[in-house]
């Protein structure tokens, strides 16, 4: 959907592997700093984990074994894709209703308040200083991701191919967004904030600019 809205179907290979590897890049960067550095990498409490079978001999064959007595007690294809249906239309009814709500808001609030023109400048030093083209709404277009990952492709769909390359990756890369992620991690009992979510947030969105600028402009 992003791709198809800022006219990169044409690059499709390029965008998709590009996507792919600066988004792995900032993640192996994030894991590694505050505040997910200090999280600790501990199982669930009351949870034990199974023991990993020693692999002896060729792990190839061994691999191919497990994999083969995994497949032996997996349900039926056509189950498969019963179980797999019905848990997408969960999952589309629950998170529905915040994509929708969220996603308006953030769209009202970028179209008719100065909301996202402010938060903009939080962006602003580094695609100023790597001299992409509209830098102002680069920065306000990568800022808008926190509401919902499509909209900030809405605001650049008439801007420079260079310019929609650099949203389109960080609209992905930046993963956490408030219409579905948030909510969900909130929901659960994993150890990480609201808070602590902006910042992350924040960290992938600067990441992402810092890599993605310049090979968006080497190759736009």
């Amino acid at each position: 959907m992003v791709a198809n809205t800022l006219d990169l179907m044409q690059h499709w290979n390029l965008f998709f592997w590009s996507t792919l590897v600066i988004t792995f890049l900032v993640t192996a960067i994030t894991v590694r700093i505050p505040p997910l550095k200090s999280i600790p990498d501990d199982y669930y409490p009351g949870v034990e984990p199974d023991p990993e079978p020693e692999v002896t001999g060729n792990r190839l064959r061994g691999a191919w074994d497990e994999a083969t007595n995994v497949l032996s007690t997996a349900p039926g294809l056509l189950r498969n894709i019963l179980d797999n249906l019905k848990d997408g239309m969960i999952m589309a009814m629950a998170i529905l209703p915040s994509i929708l709500s969220i996603g308006l808001l953030g769209l009202v609030l970028a179209e008719f308040t100065p909301v996202f023109d402010i938060l903009g400048y939080i962006f602003y030093p580094i695609t100023w200083a790597l001299q992409i083209p509209e830098p102002l709404l680069v920065g306000k277009a990568a800022a808008l991701g926190i509401s919902e990952m499509f909209l900030p492709a809405l605001l650049v769909v008439d801007s420079a191919m260079s310019v929609k390359f650099v949203i389109a990756v960080t609209s992905i890369s930046q993963i956490i967004f408030f219409s579905a992620m948030v909510p969900c991690v909130v929901a659960t009992e994993i150890p990480l904030s609201i808070g602590q979510m902006v910042v992350i947030w924040f960290q992938r969105v600067a990441l992402t600019l810092i890599i993605t600028i310049p090979f968006a402009l080497l190759l736009f």
